[in-house]
């Protein structure tokens, strides 16, 4: 076990800080639910979400490729082709997709921001910087440089709260937000590019290997634009369906789902380099290892959290936000956080997949749940309003984790500790229970029920013997090894 705490203390350090860039969202909430009229933050989401969710698709996929064949390279000659000869690539990638949405700035501004040309204008530098910002970290993610990956995360999501927050306070309203994202991306983008030319110099690219870069990153577009379709048509819909402002009733909720994903992160961020090292230098027991564990304890903290945060739903968002955006919001979290938790457990899964070259099936997958996602957001978000559109989440999330359990396994077989899920399940349950009868209120209430809660399911799962002398072991090594 000793050989994996390297691994290991890399992705505790990344569960670390993840928590803390969570903190960040969630200091920003009430300054924006509270000081910007319900439609202009409805629209401010959209905006959020077209920047977390477009650079994935726009890239073409060659994040990815620089992960996949730049985990194992050492020469520095090497590093330097491969990293500009594909960000030369989605340099112009993102020019183009940028100049493209110039041509519809009067349209975008109609049908998201009411008709504010300015604010629409904004948006196009902020999805230029945002694509090559994207592109940047994975070369920090490539090559295990976590600390600088985890503490530049931080900065960014620090920066980003504090210039919005100056912003909004301020009384600039939409636009002067938008204008701190700008200015907040445009100090991240110039900190990475010169940490990374610092490191390994500049070079005009040859551009030899592009073809195999492609070749591998492209079969992911179709995925990446099937996952922004189920990431971000809801949204979308709502506004066209039920107005901006119901987007801003919708968003809150979403966003506290959402924070299970904070679990999976770590192990989205690390996992595919550090098994693609393992991988390709023929170590197939330290895969199924890494595997075995990574799953096991994301299902061990993950299902927890979510018969949590479907109890606290209300008095959560009661806190961070408004009355009027609780009432009619709180129903989506649940939906939201189950379908996350999902999503977290297929990120480790998908991994195998990706080892094995067969990225089409990953595309494939995502097709798939988008179309099953955006059909039924049609029929339901009419219907059943904000609840329609998080139940339609969850059963697209649901389609992809089940479709890439039943490919990966074809592919790669592990240990997927089925007895310790069942005792997570049911230390779950009796926590949910617990919460119910408590019924907090109030920021000391939920975060007192939150720490009681956490107690009691670890007892049960120490009294069911839901971790090995071995494993116990590891995290006391690790704990020893980071004092």
């Amino acid at each position: 076990m000793g050989k994996y705490t390297l691994t290991v203390r890399r992705i505790g350090l990344s569960a670390v800080i993840t928590p803390l860039v969570t903190l960040s969202n969630i200091i920003l909430l009430p300054i924006l639910t509270r000081n910007l009229v319900i439609a202009d933050y409805g629209a401010f989401a959209l905006i959020m979400i077209t920047l977390a969710l477009l650079p994935p698709l726009v890239t073409l996929g060659l994040h990815n490729s620089l992960i996949r064949f730049g985990a194992a390279a050492k020469d520095k000659r090497d590093i330097r082709e491969l990293f500009y000869s594909t960000g030369l690539i989605v340099f112009v990638a993102s020019v183009a997709v940028s100049g493209l949405l110039l041509l519809f700035v009067p349209q975008i501004a109609a049908s998201l921001f009411q008709n504010n040309l300015t604010t629409a204008l904004l948006l196009i530098p902020n999805v230029l910087i945002a694509c090559l910002i994207f592109f940047a970290w994975q070369y920090f993610v490539t090559f295990q440089q976590i600390k600088r990956y985890t503490y530049l995360n931080l900065f960014n999501a620090y920066l980003n709260t504090a210039l919005v927050a100056y912003f909004v306070l301020a009384g600039h309203g939409l636009e002067g937000a938008v204008i701190a994202l700008l200015i907040q991306q445009l100090v991240v983008l110039s900190v990475m590019i010169y940490l990374i030319v610092a490191e390994i110099g500049f070079a005009i690219p040859k551009l030899t290997y592009v073809r195999q870069y492609l070749n591998y990153g492209l079969p992911l577009v179709p995925g990446s634009l099937s996952g922004w379709i189920v990431n971000s048509s809801d949204r979308y819909l709502i506004a066209l369906f039920l107005g901006t402002a119901a987007v801003g009733y919708y968003s809150p909720a979403y966003t506290a789902g959402v924070t299970i994903g904070m679990i999976a992160a770590p192990l989205a961020t690390l996992l595919p380099a550090v098994l693609s090292k393992h991988y390709d230098e023929n170590n197939l027991a330290d895969v199924r290892t890494i595997m075995t564990y990574s799953l096991k304890y994301y299902i061990g903290i993950a299902l927890p959290c979510v018969f949590a945060l479907s109890v606290l739903s209300k008095p959560i968002l009661l806190v961070l936000t408004t009355q009027q955006i609780a009432t009619n919001g709180y129903l989506v979290t649940p939906f939201v956080a189950a379908g996350t938790a999902l999503i977290g457990a297929y990120s480790v899964l998908v991994t195998i997949i990706a080892l094995k070259k067969k990225t089409a099936i990953i595309g494939t997958i995502w097709i798939l749940s988008a179309a099953l996602n955006f059909g039924l957001n049609l029929v339901l978000i009419p219907y059943l309003g904000l609840v329609g559109a998080a139940l339609t989440t969850f059963l697209a999330f649901l389609l992809a984790f089940v479709l890439t359990a039943i490919y990966s396994s074809r592919y790669f077989k592990f240990d997927v500790n089925g007895g310790f899920v069942a005792k997570s399940v049911c230390g779950s349950v009796i926590i949910a229970l617990f919460l119910l009868l408590w019924n907090p209120s109030g920021l000391f209430s939920i975060a007192l029920s939150i720490i009681l809660a956490a107690a009691i399911y670890m007892t049960i799962l120490l009294a069911l013997r839901g971790f090995t002398i071995q494993e116990t072991k590891l995290i006391y090594e690790i704990y020893k090894g980071s004092k």
